[in-house]
């Protein structure tokens, strides 16, 4: 086999309910405002009233409305990264680009509004166009065709650990010389009356509180449950040759993926799994655990889920973990599922250029047990070198990513 490539990143294509990157999302994320807040009316009320929903930033031309939510998204925020990169005026280069991307249910609008079309509505058929706006590849396929990416395009749907998985599994590609440059990252758009009714059933959404923006308190000792969110998140990565050859911006160097399952129960977490994922990502890096200097973690406010989580990062860091700054945040920007490892391997990134700790917002009784820093008094301006960035999914899959400065 020839020497490995290094694999860096380029650019950074972000679309949340705390607006954009480029744009004022990173600021917000660390000034710990909040993207939750009431839904928007549907034509039934359904069982879960607030969540973190995107309101801007989605590209207002017609050829993107035209398509899912989900995919809308994507085109946003793969755009944006495509830019960030100096890419968009690089035809002969996108040629050869691929797409590797990560999203825990795809197309919900389509699927949910067809639904409806059939049984509430009882008509007779739907939409000509249901199938190829529906399908899991559709954000991918979208976002080659928008752009002229004509490299490997690959899908993962693996709940909230889909984009984690994209990006380590593009940067596998790259390492080993399948692929020079690959648009790594995910969608998500799962606000739709039914999965809002399904996610209400599992009874792991938090109920609103007063204010409504602080209804999601990860670590917090008062926790009680996640809020969810839609988004995208997308990093440009490229072998170090490729982004020397043509002068890209280097933001970061991708170092570690690790990836296991639990193997135990399909909602429950387990610690024992996600040592495995954490470790291996150490591993493949060749780090540490004195290496890192600040963990964006998976952080859903569950309270199970935080407690476990907690658990694995003693158990792998071990003195060493009270040092380091823990903070989850989707406290502010939502549960994004299969997009949210996209989006906050971004945070960890930007927290390297930036140098500066992003907090856990709405930690307002932080939960002692848990002897972790979870920042919770704000955000904090630190030389930061090396983040690590974890996705614990349903289903016991759970992807872990490494980056450090370059």
């Amino acid at each position: 086999m020839s020497a490995a490539h290094r694999v860096v990143i380029t650019g950074i294509g972000v679309v949340s309910a705390l607006g954009t990157w480029p744009g004022p999302f990173f600021d917000r994320v660390c000034a710990a405002e909040s993207g939750v807040r009431p839904l928007p009316p549907m034509d039934t009320t359904p069982p879960i009233s607030i969540a973190a929903w995107v309101d801007e930033g989605i590209d207002n031309d017609p050829k993107t409305a035209v398509h899912d939510r989900v995919t809308q998204l994507a085109l946003s925020a793969g755009r944006r990264a495509l830019e960030t990169a100096n890419l968009l005026d690089q035809p002969d280069l996108l040629r050869d680009t691929g797409i590797y991307l990560g999203t825990g249910a795809g197309p919900s609008h389509t699927m949910d509004q067809s639904y409806h079309r059939l049984y509430a509505e009882q008509k007779d058929r739907v939409s000509p166009m249901t199938l190829p706006r529906g399908i899991h590849n559709a954000p991918a396929s979208e976002l080659a065709i928008r752009f002229g990416l004509g490299g490997t395009n690959n899908t993962y749907a693996i709940a909230c650990a889909s984009s984690a998985t994209a990006i380590g599994e593009a940067m596998r590609a790259i390492r080993h010389g399948y692929s020079a440059r690959l648009l790594a990252g995910g969608s998500e758009a799962l606000l739709t009356y039914g999965v809002l009714h399904a996610w209400h059933a599992l009874r792991a959404v938090a109920p609103p509180a007063d204010p409504v923006a602080a209804s999601c308190r990860p670590f917090s000792a008062d926790r009680n449950g996640l809020v969810m969110g839609e988004g995208s998140g997308f990093l440009m990565l490229e072998s170090l040759e490729s982004a020397v050859a043509r002068g890209a911006p280097i933001l970061a160097e991708l170092v570690g993926y690790g990836a296991s399952c639990d193997a135990e129960h399909i909602t429950h977490p387990a610690t024992r799994g996600q040592q495995v994922a954490v470790a291996g990502a150490l591993a493949d890096a060749g780090l540490n655990a004195e290496a890192i200097d600040y963990i964006n973690a998976h952080g859903t406010a569950t309270v199970a889920g935080d407690a476990v989580e907690a658990e694995t990062l003693r158990a792998v860091f071990g003195d060493r973990i009270r040092a380091i700054p823990v903070s989850a945040t989707k406290a502010v920007h939502g549960h994004l599922m299969g997009a949210g490892g996209a989006v906050e391997l971004a945070i960890a990134v930007l927290a390297i250029q930036h140098n500066r700790i992003p907090p856990t917002a709405n930690c307002r009784e932080p939960d002692a047990s848990l002897c972790i820093d979870m920042v919770p008094e704000g955000a904090r301006s630190r030389p930061v070198d090396t983040v690590l960035s974890s996705s614990f999914a349903f289903g016991g899959s759970n992807a872990v990513l490494i980056a450090r400065r370059y």
